[in-house]
């Protein structure tokens, strides 16, 4: 803060003191002939003083300091997890690339959401608004912004494909189902589809799995690695995802059947490559297109709409938790209340 007095002399003196290297240093400055003349130059110091005592990165645009933010503190995430964060970063840049860290508050935060919101699906928008909020909540902590932008932004996004687009029924998991299996011999592609179809298991496991996963004796696949899509092969995220189950003597025949080393992978063939196989199998069979994940979710469903206990359903798909199986699921497992509860009723009839 400025002092300002008046000397004998009939002038005005200013007193200001300056940050320098941590500590505070005086500047006076004399010989102004009125008060409003040393208020103007005591503003311009004070004005300047702050300009130095700024927090490193102010200037930054927020892309810099994002993508520096990713640098030092998501350095020890997956290919696949920090290939996220670099689509981020790009996104970012095509939106908002020049806009400052210090200018982007919560109104503008929420501006950039409604507007990437407009042509992208919720759980997209909703995954770039936890990077960036993320990122923007350390330079809060850090002082480089006054405020947290943060607060209460609402994600908007289109609604995701329904429900009914992600599942195949029955008939057309058999369509899918055969028409890979006499395809074997032609593509990985059709036996990733078939393992898919038969195990529930992650495109990821699939491309991770070798023949000594495989025990024969007990009819057993055990899950133990994922292949991410960079060909990096680590362990699933959660311990849930390890685990063994039991498969159908039609896949076992098949495996069999495979002219590989016990260490060597079944599967060669990339994400890409496979979803584009089973595009062209969907369009030759004239049923709805989904992706290959549909084929985990439709080996799902099929078994909970069988009657099999959604526990046992979480446990062989390696979900962290039934909840998480029961809300996927849902509509699967209200068809199955509906049925239950008529078959309650009936019984208590009877009584």
């Amino acid at each position: 803060m400025a002092s300002i007095y008046k000397t004998d002399a009939g002038t005005y003196r200013v007193k200001v003191s300056i940050p320098v290297n941590g500590k505070y240093k005086q500047k006076t400055k004399s010989g102004f002939k009125n008060k409003t003349e040393a208020k103007a130059w005591a503003t311009q110091i004070e004005a300047h003083k702050f300009e130095n005592d700024k927090p490193k990165y102010s200037n930054d645009t927020l892309q810099e300091y994002f993508d520096r933010w990713v640098s030092i503190y998501k350095v020890d995430l997956a290919p696949a997890t920090l290939y996220q964060y670099k689509v981020t970063s790009n996104v970012i840049k095509r939106y908002i690339g020049s806009t400052k860290l210090i200018d982007f508050d919560r109104q503008e935060f929420q501006k950039f959401i409604n507007t990437f919101g407009i042509d992208h699906a919720k759980e997209t928008v909703t995954k770039r608004r936890v990077h960036i909020a993320q990122s923007l909540r350390d330079a809060y902590s850090e002082g480089i912004i006054e405020r947290d932008p943060t607060i209460r932004i609402k994600t908007i996004g289109l609604d995701g494909k329904s429900e009914e687009l992600k599942f195949l029924e029955l008939d057309q998991l058999k369509k899918i189902e055969n028409f890979s299996f006499k395809n074997l011999n032609t593509s990985d592609a059709f036996l990733a589809m078939f393992i898919a179809i038969h195990t529930g298991m992650r495109f990821g496991e699939i491309a991770a799995l070798r023949l000594n996963n495989v025990n024969f004796e007990q009819k057993t696949i055990t899950i133990e690695k994922s292949m991410d899509m960079f060909h990096n092969e680590r362990e699933p995220k959660t311990k849930s995802s390890i685990r063994t189950i039991r498969v159908d003597e039609k896949l076992l025949s098949v495996l069999k059947n495979l002219r590989l080393n016990q260490t060597e992978l079944i599967i060669k063939s990339n994400n890409q490559l496979v979803g584009r196989y089973l595009r062209d199998t969907i369009k030759e069979l004239n049923i709805k297109q989904v992706t290959f994940h549909a084929l985990r979710h439709s080996h799902a469903s099929y078994l909970i709409s069988r009657g099999v206990a959604i526990q046992y359903v979480s446990e062989r798909l390696g979900h962290a938790d039934v909840s998480i199986t029961q809300q996927v699921y849902s509509h699967l497992l209200n068809s199955l209340r509906v049925k239950e509860e008529s078959k309650a009723i009936s019984l208590l009839d009877d009584i």
